[in-house]
């Protein structure tokens, strides 16, 4: 059985360890498409759940929302955005690392390491995918939910940045961040990756802290973020399983793990 001639590294892509499926580096020479580092690609099984507990997350939300048992959302609203004025020092400092233009320069770092870690542009396709489908849900939903935000229902809101434009319900900094970070992780080390989800969790809570969103909104866009970022793992794993690299790098000899080729059954 011939192979072609193209010299890839052998790897055993989709081999799985824990809870995940690891696809070795594949190098085209020239290519910087296929990462050279092993994506850690959750299984195919752990992808569907992840989105199906976002999009359940989310209904959950929406539901809530439009039957009217939001009275908690606000108790809670105001417990998170009217904090006493000796921790405003601190925490509004703080919240400005999560205000768009922090998010921006956070997620070009984040693209920017994983592009030099990996010698790769799949971690930015596939960041960018992730992104793409969080925020076109996102605004689908404010479209329908038509949501307004805190400071303009409740009057003793406290306001922390310049009003935000559009509706309240889901927070779009919420699922897009939360998303992007989701998308990155089989991408980078395991302790980056846990960095980028605390990241995305505090992004939720400043869009409360900042008097831009209620708690449901937060917990909404999470929901959509899980849900667009399970969907991207997915085609991701698909996608690498698809582009595993030629057996024993292309060198002719077949690999001895795989069984007798299609020229080679049937012969005593």
């Amino acid at each position: 059985m011939l192979y072609g001639r193209r010299s890839v590294q052998p790897v055993a892509p989709g081999l799985p360890c824990g809870g995940a499926s690891y696809f070795g580096p594949m190098n085209w020479p020239g290519s910087w498409w296929w990462p050279n580092r092993p994506a850690r690609v959750p299984r195919s099984w752990t992808a569907g759940l992840l989105a199906g507990l976002g999009a359940a997350l989310f209904g959950v939300s929406a539901l809530l929302i439009t039957t009217g048992a939001v009275s908690w959302d606000a108790r809670l609203f105001r417990t998170l955005n009217e904090v006493p004025a000796a921790a405003t020092s601190v925490l509004t400092p703080l919240s400005h690392l999560f205000l768009p233009a922090a998010i921006i320069v956070v997620v070009v770092l984040a693209v920017a390491y994983v592009v030099a870690r990996n010698r790769s542009v799949l971690p930015v396709a596939t960041g960018a995918a992730a992104a793409g489908t969080a925020w076109v849900l996102a605004h689908a939903a404010k479209a329908i939910a038509d949501r307004p935000r805190p400071y303009e229902a409740v009057a003793d809101a406290v306001l922390r940045q310049q009003p935000a434009h559009g509706t309240s319900f889901p927070s779009t900094h919420t699922a897009v961040t939360l998303a992007v970070a989701i998308a990155l992780m089989p991408f980078l080390p395991r302790l980056p990756a846990a960095a980028g989800i605390a990241y995305a969790i505090l992004v939720a809570w400043s869009r409360v802290y900042l008097g831009v969103h209620y708690p449901l909104d937060v917990l909404g866009g999470a929901g959509i973020g899980m849900a667009a970022g399970g969907v991207i793992l997915l085609a991701l794993g698909a996608l690498l399983r698809r582009a595993r690299p030629v057996p024993n790098g292309g060198n002719g000899a077949p690999d001895p793990d795989s069984g007798p080729g299609p020229e080679q059954q049937g012969n005593p």
